[in-house]
């Protein structure tokens, strides 16, 4: 007679035995010790000899799930599989270093990273090395969605769940590279939901950005009168303003970039946030503003180097640093805020908003023309980028 799941806790071992056997069906039987410990036991015949699988010990695991791997064995079986064979064979695999997930989370960073910029590769390689450390030894085949769960919620409790959602995709990636390999069968990160687990994430905050014409102007002026910071520092922040890029992107500036000649910057696609090339017309004033930068450090691949080794383009935040420096905190105007206040200006001032956009390098039109015509509005923005350069250089000095 089979088993009943309401039956197992008070199964007990008579006291005159050391154990009993208490059967299911099909080989499937539950062995209770005199010391009341439960053991599964799956009894079979392969190659004309009887011989015995352990399934694990109740209550860890119930009756339905003992018949599940009970029933996974006699399918072995019907194939000509022993299953303890298969069993040592899995072991055998799971605990083969190549299979570990930092193996194999490296493994993908290596096939993806020349896509990426220097810094994103970095930065990814540093969450596989620490965020994502508890995984690390652990078998893709044996990773489950429990692991990521305690992951996400240590990211929680660390107090960075920002970087929650991040990881998450790129852990998912991962086990997308290893199903690929045939390293293992399943995705455990593939649909978690990630708002179950921890609580929602505070809303974005846009970048603090000053948009009244007289406020803007004091802080040109702050900008170009003030002697604080290094000489890159200053001289990034009196350039931000006037070609709309964002804050890494004038940090890791390249002098190749720059063609006097045809009064442009070419930046090439792997440098932009969208993977595409993008063209900055150069106001006169910013010509002779770079024209001034590389007798300076034109020693270097890049406009703005590192002061302790010119081969590196200069460190992150400084230009936010030196805004703090001049007295304007992060709720009031960031590095990267210059670029909402050029929009909104322009804007006011009667600019189309497709002209703006596109030299903010944001996404318009489509993609075919997005593809072919990597100049679109070019006359336009050159006129523009003249007007607004003239525009600080008017307001700063009301």
């Amino acid at each position: 007679m089979a088993l009943l799941a309401n039956e197992l806790l008070n199964l007990s071992c008579p006291e005159d035995k050391k154990q009993v056997k208490y059967y299911d069906s099909k080989g499937l039987y539950l062995l209770v010790k005199i010391n009341d410990s439960k053991l599964w036991r799956f009894r079979f015949k392969y190659a004309d000899k009887h011989q015995e699988m352990a399934l694990g010990k109740y209550p860890a695991i119930p009756l339905k799930k003992a018949r599940e791997m009970a029933e996974k064995a006699r399918l072995l079986l019907a194939q000509g599989i022993n299953p303890m064979d298969e069993r040592r064979e899995n072991k055998r695999v799971k605990n083969t270093p190549e299979r570990a997930f930092n193996k194999v989370a490296l493994k993908w960073w290596e096939h993806q990273k020349e896509t990426w910029s220097e810094d994103h590769a970095a930065r990814i390689k540093r969450w596989i090395d620490n965020e994502m450390k508890s995984l690390g030894k652990l078998a893709v085949e044996e990773i489950d969605t429990g692991h990521i769960t305690e992951l996400m919620l240590k990211l929680e409790a660390a107090g960075t769940p920002k970087k929650a959602p991040t990881i998450l995709s790129i852990i998912n990636r991962i086990f997308g590279y290893a199903l690929a390999h045939r390293l293992t069968r399943t995705n455990p990160a593939q649909g978690l939901p990630l708002s179950d687990i921890i609580k929602p994430l505070p809303k974005v905050r846009s970048h603090s950005a000053i948009v009244k014409p007289t406020e803007l102007g004091k802080l040109i002026y702050a900008i170009d009168n003030t002697q604080s910071g290094s000489y890159c520092t200053s001289e990034a922040l009196k350039l931000i303003p006037r070609i709309f890029l964002r804050p890494n992107e004038i940090r890791s500036l390249k002098w190749e970039y720059v063609d006097f000649d045809e009064k442009l910057i070419r930046i090439p696609a792997e440098e932009m946030k969208r993977d595409r090339e993008h063209l900055v017309p150069l106001a006169q004033q910013v010509i002779a503003q770079l024209r001034e930068i590389q007798s300076i450090t034109g020693y270097s691949e890049y406009v703005f180097p590192n002061h302790r080794d010119g081969s590196k383009p200069m460190s992150k935040n400084v230009m936010t640093n030196r805004l703090r420096d001049l007295g304007y905190s992060a709720d009031v105007m960031t590095a990267h805020g210059f670029r909402s206040s050029a929009s909104t200006l322009l804007h006011e001032r009667g600019w189309h908003h497709e002209v703006i956009e596109t030299q903010l390098a944001h996404l318009i039109g489509s993609a075919t023309t997005r593809a072919y015509n990597r100049s679109i509005h070019l006359a336009q923005r050159r006129k523009m980028m003249q007007e607004w350069a003239d525009y600080l250089d008017k307001i700063k000095k009301q």
